[in-house]
């Protein structure tokens, strides 16, 4: 009855016992981008090098990224083409969990990502790049830097919005005795930003996709019984190993196959609604055997 009725909720559950893992919950550990925030970035920033068009740094960048379905790349082709046009194509293109992409376009070796990326090819950002990074970053946006052939050539960011229930879906989550953790790749200025807007005091940032799941072994070695809510790719593996994965029905197929629960409805109430049907129906069960 408990799995029909969440059928009906947008709330799909593999099977009957995950509603006693459910139950048992007392810590919910939050993705940040696509599961508190909609996912849906746009480019709002583009600063480059002395001596690199925008142009360039945008048609190069936009190409290279058009290769990735990350919500952050696709914001940034998205944005790019809009402005410069038709995007060149990509050879050799290689993804790099947690921290960028690189390939060839227009005979250039194009890497994009964070710093940590940069710092594995030996390429220094400068200062001038550095300082609209902070500053674009204190703004609450997320940013990229954008290098070729050897050199860092700008600086794109991105902004993103935070779902509208997420905020009441937090204070929900509160009221039903689970402690909130905040999760995520971003920096942490950005995800410190994010989670004081819905509530969220605990925030663990700037991890790589493997990371995440040390953390939920982390939380669990102190004795925490984890709930996981994510979307993502990078996701999958904290997913599986968190006492009890929730999935969102917008997000990757790895991430829904790792997770317990599958929430079709695409906002975190979806969440609390799994929770507290649980709740529900083991005391209904309970009730009934008692009598």
């Amino acid at each position: 009855v408990g799995t029909g009725r969440g059928a009906q909720l947008g709330i799909l559950i593999k099977g009957p016992e995950i509603l006693e893992s459910t139950r048992r919950v007392d810590t919910i550990v939050l993705d940040k981008t696509g599961t508190v925030t909609s996912g849906k970035m746009a480019l709002v920033g583009a600063w480059s090098a002395d001596g690199v068009s925008r142009g360039d740094l945008l048609r190069l960048a936009g190409a290279l990224e058009s290769a990735s379905e990350h919500p952050i790349a696709r914001a940034l082709a998205v944005g790019a083409a809009a402005e410069v046009g038709p995007l060149p194509a990509v050879d050799a293109f290689q993804n790099h969990e947690g921290t960028g992409v690189q390939g060839i376009v227009d005979g250039h070796l194009v890497v994009i990502g964070r710093e940590q990326l940069l710092a594995d090819w030996a390429i220094e950002l400068g200062e001038e790049l550095a300082t609209r990074t902070r500053e674009a970053e204190a703004l609450g946006q997320t940013t990229v830097i954008v290098a070729w052939d050897g050199e860092a050539r700008g600086v794109l960011s991105v902004a993103d919005t935070i779902k509208p229930t997420s905020e009441r879906a937090i204070a929900e989550l509160r009221r039903l005795g689970l402690a909130p953790v905040l999760l995520t790749g971003d920096n942490s200025t950005v995800a410190k930003q994010v989670a004081a807007a819905v509530g969220i005091d605990e925030v663990i940032a700037e991890v790589l996709p493997q990371e995440k799941v040390d953390v939920i072994r982390r939380l669990q070695g102190e004795g925490r019984v984890v709930a996981m809510v994510g979307d993502g790719v990078n996701d999958a593996a904290a997913l599986a190993q968190a006492d009890l994965g929730l999935a969102m029905g917008t997000g990757s197929d790895i991430a829904i196959e790792a997770a317990d629960v599958t929430l079709v409805r695409d906002d975190l109430l979806a969440a609390v609604d799994a929770i507290r049907l649980s709740r529900r129906t083991l005391g209904t069960i309970k009730g009934n055997l008692f009598w």
